[in-house]
């Protein structure tokens, strides 16, 4: 039974034989997930894509005692200097991002940029040094470029929920993956499976809640990266397409992070901040 299943990751692998370039390009397809979700924290993007105009109005309604009073139960400045006790961002480096983003925004983001590391240096260095098969598997580096999917997964399942109870019970089972991917024996079918399933889980707040257009976006977005995966149509490019159509994953998500009633105290927040910065 061992040797079979030894020889079953040797076959898997050697079917997925990629050159070192296609592998470098792997690589390089994992920074644009990166850049966008940097850009979409820091720029400001998460709430100049929120009607501003309902946040700007509430906050002509507020003083600056009132302000001070309701922020700072959201986030102290006593680690970040660059934010005021009314919870205001005043940076010359992000102009734009008058507070911090709601924390199922940063959750959504989180996820992605923890896991990128991780899969460049695998694809970079390793992947096309190592002897295909079981050496290739059983490296650290693949082991936690897989672990740390499941990073992402437990991310989203507070940016799609905003429940910290539903975060709790994805982080039971995540971590149990996560422990399965670093036992001696590799089984890539069954780590796939748990991966497939960790997705799932944090897709289904968005079902609950009745966005079935979100949904479905998700999930097509999902069937073409499987497709992509599992039959490599394209051969040793189909991993890096499959890196760039999973990246339409992250502004969906985080786009919608913002409709969570967990986001609105902090939407208000910024809503309050840039009133008060425009009129300075």
């Amino acid at each position: 039974s061992s040797l079979i299943s030894e020889i079953d990751v040797a076959a898997y692998m050697a079917g997925r034989e990629m050159t070192p370039f296609q592998e470098r390009m792997n690589a390089i397809t994992m920074i644009p997930n990166v850049v966008y979700c940097l850009y979409f924290l820091f720029s400001g993007a998460w709430f100049s894509s929120t009607t501003i105009g309902e946040e700007v109005a509430a906050a002509a309604m507020a003083t600056p005692t009132a302000i001070s009073s309701t922020t700072t139960t959201t986030y102290g400045n006593s680690f970040m200097p660059f934010v005021d006790d009314s919870g205001c961002i005043h940076s010359s480096w992000f102009p734009n991002l008058y507070a911090l983003p709601p924390l199922p925004v940063m959750a959504a983001a989180f996820g992605i940029i923890a896991h990128a590391p991780f899969s460049f240096i695998y694809h970079w260095k390793y992947a096309h040094r190592l002897p295909p098969g079981l050496a290739r598997t059983d490296h650290w580096s693949r082991r936690m470029d897989q672990a740390m999917i499941h990073i992402i997964s437990l991310s989203m399942s507070y940016a799609t929920s905003g429940q910290l109870d539903f975060f709790l019970a994805n982080l039971f089972f995540n971590v149990d993956c996560m422990y399965r991917q670093f036992k001696k024996r590799v089984r890539p079918r069954a780590n796939k499976i748990r991966i497939g399933i960790s997705i799932l889980m944090y897709t289904l707040p968005v079902l609950r809640r009745g966005d079935i257009v979100l949904f479905s976006q998700l999930w097509s977005v999902f069937a073409v990266c499987a497709w992509l995966f599992a039959k490599y149509p394209i051969g040793g490019w189909s991993h890096s397409a499959f890196h760039l159509v999973i990246a339409l994953i992250p502004p969906l998500l985080m786009t919608a992070a913002l409709e969570l009633p967990a986001s609105q105290a902090q939407l208000q927040v910024a809503g309050r901040c840039y009133y008060f910065d425009q009129r300075a």
